[in-house]
């Protein structure tokens, strides 16, 4: 119960900036799969084809596969965006289930029910697309893909074994249709559902570990410089602020009160931290008694809420008395690339050399 309990929680807090950005290169890796999968797929209906031409069942095969890749070429394209359609994942994972439901559909059309209900190679796909969601990083996308394969084989099974007689009549290729290996089947598909949203939560508590600073709990430098890449990679289409800060005379607190002091003072600003800036906000501890904060708003909000942070964290009663040094700034005001966290750096200087307890945002010939 207390393991369905915490996968409960992370399915509800789902949808956080982190999970998105797993969730979007998850997409555009398993587009990419997608793609030479079906590839290499393609060779198997099309060398049976050729060796027993006469069985429909592989030029069925070849068709599906064919509708198949058209999609995921466009796929493809749309995950390779900068910025993909939110649907994207939850959209294509169903399309794969579907996909493999409608070949069994075209075995039973065909006249070929047995193979509908009976084939070990074609109900093994199902397999590969809840292998595919796993890739996704969201147990959403496992849980949702994996009830369709459910329902839509539980489906097929029904129909076949209630409506077409002759699947009760021995095969010698694929044998007889039996409720009790129906059954399993279904069984097996919802075991490894549960076990793929299993694994992605998992994976994702992990991943989430090895990005966070252990001392204050905020994400670490490399995640931030992986958040501004993102950022920037989204052509300037919303606009942002860089901030970095540095606490004050944070040497005399160490020296003074002994270093736990210290990692107290800094769980404390780093809780601080967190009390005021939104969920979408990126707050990292960027090294030492540096902290860096990426507000993804227009210029003069950003400004107004890191002065008012500022300002919060000086007028606190605690001990010792912590202030704080900010250097800021913005898309598209202020450029683009690495000459923007360069351009925070040095304002961070500027108000550092003008007295401390300050937030620079523009330079001095600006002003």
């Amino acid at each position: 119960m207390g393991t369905l309990r915490r996968m409960m929680r992370a399915l509800a807090g789902w949808g956080d900036p982190v999970s998105r950005d797993l969730s979007r290169s998850g997409d555009l890796f398993v587009a990419r799969f997608r793609l030479g999968l079906l590839v290499l797929l393609a060779f198997v209906p099309v060398t049976t084809s050729l060796a027993n031409p006469r069985q429909i069942e592989n030029w069925l095969g070849i068709a599906t596969i064919a509708v198949a890749l058209a999609f995921a070429v466009w796929f493809e394209r749309l995950a390779a965006r900068a910025v993909p359609p939110p649907w994207l994942g939850m959209a294509t994972s169903q399309f794969d289930v579907a996909v493999i439901s409608l070949g069994f559909v075209s075995f039973i059309m065909a006249g070929r029910p047995i193979v509908a209900s009976n084939s070990l190679v074609h109900y093994t796909m199902y397999f590969i697309a809840l292998a595919g969601t796993g890739l996704r990083y969201d147990p959403r996308v496992c849980l949702a893909a994996g009830g369709a394969a459910f329902v839509q084989y539980a489906a097929i099974v029904t129909w076949v074994g209630v409506y077409e007689p002759q699947v009760w009549t021995e095969s010698t290729v694929y044998g007889v249709f039996q409720w009790d290996s129906q059954w399993s089947r279904l069984q097996l598909i919802a075991v490894a559902t549960i076990i793929h949203a299993a694994v992605v939560v998992r994976s994702r508590a992990f991943w989430l570990n090895s990005m966070r600073d252990q001392l204050t709990g905020l994400f670490n430098r490399g995640f931030f410089d992986d958040s501004y890449a993102r950022l920037m990679a989204g052509d300037g289409a919303m606009p942002f602020t860089v901030a970095v800060i540095d606490l004050d005379h944070f040497k005399h607190v160490n020296d003074r009160y002994g270093h736990a002091a210290g990692d107290d003072a800094l769980r404390f600003v780093a809780g601080h931290l967190k009390e005021s800036f939104r969920e979408n906000d990126v707050i990292a501890r960027y090294g030492g008694e540096e902290f860096a904060v990426l507000l993804q708003t227009d210029r003069a909000s950003a400004i107004a809420r890191l002065d008012a942070w500022r300002a919060a964290l000086h007028a606190s009663a605690r001990i010792p008395r912590l202030s704080a040094s900010v250097g800021a700034a913005s898309l598209p005001e202020d450029g683009t690339g690495r000459a923007l966290i360069d351009t925070a750096d040095r304002r961070l200087y500027a108000a550092k050399a003008a007295g401390r307890n300050r937030l620079v945002a523009d330079d001095p010939e600006a002003a």
